[in-house]
């Protein structure tokens, strides 16, 4: 009888003392992917078309907190292209109620960073031609979902290492969630742990990579502090990098419902290796949000109160959704 071989997962993490310093933050980069690749984690066909989907839910520069430093992804693209045959890598985010890309793409940079690669593009997501997909998920039972997004043979999840108001944190598998064309997704917050996991089983990421160089504490995504860490984390799968994530930050794995959710799906590992620093070196007790803003959203999110039409009219006013 022949053994089932189970892959082990990777989780990598890098710390820079220089946060300003690119070049010291490049080699970083660099370091862990050649690190990934050596452990046979990165597994990129020839004439690959690459999706980078990195985390940009606003019109906010990365020194702020809220979204994914563009030298960050443009450092990836460099070692993509240095070390594999790759036909076009595109970058990939969808419009959200407070969003719309295309203008982020121009104020936040992408735009001057990526216009000098020839084989490199950015994507709106929701502007993309659509393909139906059947997930048979914990809510969806069908969804549209971007042709390119679908289509793409590598899928590499750029993240950023942030709290997040209704979710504890946003780091992989939130990042996820923002694949979903639909602009008007605050619709889908009293379901959220649930979308999260159906967003992630319609196409898990091949490869995670988090932006903490400078993270975010408080009342994320959009309204917390920054958190100046000078970390990177890179990982194989989306559930042992989230783990390793909410380990960094101080919080407890199993108290953050949708990776908990993840794991009961079958998403992902929480059984991983971490190379490079160890977790229990770069900790650091992140800020969570006031205990009346988590009632105010356990309350927001609770399925039966929002089946009373009257709360539904209330919630309409008081969170717009």
């Amino acid at each position: 009888m022949v053994g089932v071989i189970i892959e082990k997962n990777f989780v990598g993490i890098t710390k820079v003392k220089h946060l300003q310093n690119k070049s010291e933050i490049k080699a970083a980069l660099f370091n862990l992917l050649d690190q990934m690749k050596e452990r046979n984690k990165i597994k990129i066909p020839q004439k690959a078309d690459i999706m980078v989907k990195p985390n940009i839910c606003h019109v906010s520069d990365y020194e702020t907190g809220v979204s994914v430093d563009p030298f960050i992804v443009k450092c990836l693209v460099d070692w993509l292209l240095q070390n594999y045959d790759i036909e076009t890598i595109t970058i990939g985010e969808a419009d959200t109620t407070e969003l719309n890309v295309d203008v982020a793409f121009k104020v936040l940079g992408w735009e001057d960073t990526f216009n000098q690669y020839p084989n490199a593009k950015l994507l709106n997501l929701t502007k993309d031609e659509y393909v139906a997909v059947n997930p048979n998920g914990l809510h969806f039972k069908n969804l549209k979902m971007s042709k390119s997004y679908m289509g793409s043979n590598f899928l590499i999840s750029v993240g950023k290492l942030k709290t997040q108001t209704l979710t504890g944190i946003t780091c992989i598998l939130k990042n996820q969630y923002g694949s979903n064309p639909i602009k008007n997704k605050p619709q889908y917050h009293p379901d959220l742990d649930a979308v999260i996991c159906d967003l992630n089983k319609v196409r898990l990421p091949d490869l995670c990579l988090m932006d903490g160089i400078i993270a975010m504490e408080g009342a994320g995504p959009t309204k917390g502090a920054p958190n100046p860490l000078g970390l990177l984390v890179i990982g194989n799968d989306a559930v042992a990098t989230d783990h390793a994530c909410a380990r960094i930050m101080g919080f407890n794995p199993d108290k953050i419902t949708h990776l908990k959710l993840a794991v009961t799906q079958k998403l992902g590992s929480t059984d991983y290796e971490v190379f490079g620093e160890r977790i229990e070196d770069v900790r650091t007790k992140f800020e969570f949000v006031p205990l009346w803003i988590r009632l105010a959203v356990a309350i927001y999110q609770n399925k039966f109160i929002n089946r009373i039409p009257l709360w539904r009219k209330l919630r309409l006013k008081i969170f717009g959704v």
